[in-house]
């Protein structure tokens, strides 16, 4: 084969997704190694009907795996070669947006990410407006990766509405890709957006459209979405179906291996561990949240600054449901601080649905709490200029 564009098309798509070789094998319906030696070149793959059902699984044309599987001397075939690897090295692209997303996680602020993912956009939209080639499918993806990062920026900064819609128009590029897992990853954002919105059953309807689609999809994203339920659970004040997911995505997570994907959704051992506590805060079992927290201090000792952040917020919900105000108050303060340093609007608003979901309670008019409200409050007023365009 040609520089073995046919193997290296594959692995892209491939990496692309997040698959291992052992994923594409199962759903291919081959062996791990049978993928291995295609992608290194060393099988052909000349079955018509194989090809066929290859490249559904893996979402590019039919066409482009049957030309980057050939070996031709004319210009026009080499040229063609050159295309397909033109376009294996877009795919990777995406993974970039993603890494991007991932600094300005784990750094705070990150100078120049917004305006580069706009004018990424911008660049982008301009060019499918007018384009039908064969850069098409993986500039989508692109564009799919752009959206999802603002609207997960637009969550931190609690503009929900604004990360809507950014979350609908991945979906609508899911849909217009056939992208099984894309769709089912951008149903649940949506859904747990309209969860943020307190419209819990609609919330529901979304997460079992999803489940429907999620069929067949990676490990990973059935535990996301199984995740993404217990929270919906715990908030609607169903402790035996948040029982149930969070059982479920327990089980998941202690058998995936971390993916750029995994990461940027918080989907593993240490994240479903935290997902329980603050499950048991909401069904008002803070003791049993306690517990959990001791654990992941010992599994995690080391914190990136939003990391910390979220955890501050997690105890000082947990202790203060418990009753213990002064523990409670120093984390929320702590969090406040980390809060209004990395600009995100989100955790303040947690503090705040804290403080309003204490707030009939006798802890709730102590004066301590009366105390800290009015320092979440003038927070988010420090906060309100931070926006997403």
């Amino acid at each position: 084969m040609n520089d073995n564009a046919f193997g290296k098309l594959i692995r892209a798509a491939r990496s692309q997704r997040g698959w291992k070789q052992s994923e594409l094998a199962d759903r291919w319906g081959f062996t791990r190694e049978y993928i291995s030696q295609i992608e290194r070149g060393k099988r052909k793959l000349d079955n018509p009907e194989r090809v066929t059902r290859l490249a559904e699984i893996l979402g590019i044309s039919e066409e482009q795996l049957a030309h980057a599987g050939k070996s031709s001397r004319q210009h026009s075939d080499i040229r063609s070669g050159d295309d397909l690897l033109l376009e294996a090295l877009l795919k990777p692209a995406q993974t970039t947006v993603k890494l991007s997303w991932l600094i300005w996680q784990n750094n705070g602020v990150l100078v120049g990410f917004t305006h580069a993912l706009h004018d990424l956009e911008k660049r982008l939209k301009d060019v499918l407006g007018r384009y039908r080639g064969q850069f098409y499918q993986p500039a989508m993806y692109i564009l799919a990766s752009v959206h999802e990062m603002f609207g997960r920026q637009a969550v931190d900064q609690a503009a929900t509405e604004v990360a809507i819609t950014h979350f609908q128009a991945m979906y609508d590029i899911a849909e217009e890709l056939g992208d099984t897992e894309m769709l089912t990853l951008a149903t649940i954002h949506l859904a747990a957006m309209l969860r943020r919105k307190g419209r819990l059953e609609a919330s529901l309807r979304r997460l079992e459209a999803s489940e429907r689609s999620a069929r067949g999809t990676s490990s990973w994203l059935q535990g996301l979405l199984a995740k993404t339920y217990a929270r919906t659970y715990s908030v609607y004040g169903d402790e035996q179906g948040f029982l149930r997911a969070i059982d479920q995505a327990a089980t998941i997570a202690a058998d995936t291996e971390a993916t750029i994907d995994t990461i940027i959704n918080g989907f593993d051992h240490i994240g479903v561990l935290v997902e329980r506590a603050q499950g048991y805060t909401l069904l008002w079992q803070p003791e049993k949240a306690l517990l959990i927290y001791q654990k992941t201090d010992q599994l995690c000792p080391f914190l990136s600054p939003r990391a910390e952040c979220a955890s501050h917020i997690g105890k000082a919900e947990t202790h203060c449901s418990n009753g213990d105000l002064q523990t409670g108050i120093e984390h929320a303060r702590a969090g406040l601080r980390l809060a209004e340093q990395l600009q995100s609007s989100r955790y303040v608003m947690r503090l705040q649905q804290m403080s309003d979901r204490l707030g009939g309670t006798p802890m709730g008019k102590s004066r301590a709490m009366r105390d800290l409200r009015s320092e979440i409050l003038s927070t988010w007023d420090k906060l309100k200029g931070v926006h997403v365009d």
